[in-house]
């Protein structure tokens, strides 16, 4: 399933966004969003937290190797 919509954020909330991102709590202000409708429904019982890691445990792995991903971290240090 999947869903697109535009938000338009004023105040404090729009505030909060922008401190989560500067503070480098999320990269996103989309990812911010996103994790806190998930905390959300934690909170509210509308979702188990077994329920979530069940969902993360299912992602497919990538197999990197050590030597690839040594390669692909120091692309991100000369940045």
């Amino acid at each position: 399933m999947e869903s697109t919509l535009t938000l338009k954020f004023r105040g404090l909330e729009a505030k909060v966004l922008e401190e989560f991102v500067r503070l480098g709590l999320f990269n996103t202000k989309s990812e911010a969003v996103r994790a806190a409708i998930v905390k959300y429904a934690i909170d509210s019982g509308l979702l188990a937290r077994e329920e979530l890691w069940e969902g993360v445990r299912s992602y497919k792995r990538r197999k990197v190797s050590a030597k690839s991903l040594a390669k692909e971290l120091q692309k991100i240090e000369k940045r």
